[in-house]
């Protein structure tokens, strides 16, 4: 199956350069690139490519207005190319409903192996984007506050401290020996009892809680 990709890239070299490096793929088409957000999302409308690859600096529609609109459209999934240094930026692409976060100097070979894994119905975050993600999520008014753990059951509580340790729906469904839909069913209720819309809130409100803690290196 080949998989259809439209690119949004305010740099054009950049863009250029991804454009080539994803046309190399022998099962990845970029169907479009495009350098303003408002003009990717016409495409991505007209076009309905399986994944939208954006970073955060579009003009006109920003990265993040742009996932959040496409969020709503079944069938297209996004991944962004986000700023380490901007966490609270990445944070709200992840918020709009952005299913991948890479760094805007992931290596040649990671962006295609994350576009295959989110065409297939699979989430990614890169590991160098964790910390500081979690760091934003703990000073982000939106986490609430430690009792409202309390109205978790303690199924869920489980969950929430295997979701913190960066385990997928199905490799909790594992750890747990449960069906994978029922583990998602855990993590959407966690979500909803704790008023967050992603993961890495969740993560988050795991360390803030206690649940866990961070390693602290030698």
């Amino acid at each position: 199956m080949v998989i259809e990709v439209l690119l949004a890239h305010h740099h054009p070299p950049t863009r250029a350069a991804l454009a080539a490096l994803l046309g190399a793929e022998p099962d990845l088409e970029v169907v479009g690139a495009y350098g303003d957000g408002a003009r990717a999302h016409a495409m991505a409308e007209r076009l309905l490519p399986d994944v939208l690859v954006t970073d955060l600096r579009l003009p006109g529609v920003s990265g993040v207005e742009l996932t959040r609109r496409l969020a709503a459209r079944p069938g297209i999934r996004t991944v962004v190319l986000a700023d380490s240094a901007l966490p609270e930026l990445a944070l709200e692409a992840l918020g709009a409903g952005a299913r991948g976060l890479l760094c805007q100097d992931t290596d040649t070979g990671e962006l295609p192996r994350a576009l295959r894994l989110v065409a297939g119905g699979g989430a990614l975050v890169s590991p160098r984007l964790t910390r500081p993600l979690i760091d934003a999520c703990l000073r982000s008014p939106g986490i609430p506050d430690v009792p409202l753990l309390d109205s978790l059951t303690e199924r869920e509580r489980q969950v929430l401290s295997l979701v913190g340790t960066g385990l997928s729906n199905q490799e909790i469904a594992d750890r747990l020996v449960v069906a994978e839909t029922t583990a998602k069913t855990h993590v959407r209720r966690a979500m909803v009892k704790l008023g967050v819309r992603s993961r890495t809130q969740l993560v988050a409100i795991a360390y803030r809680s206690g649940v866990l803690r961070p390693r602290v290196r030698a």
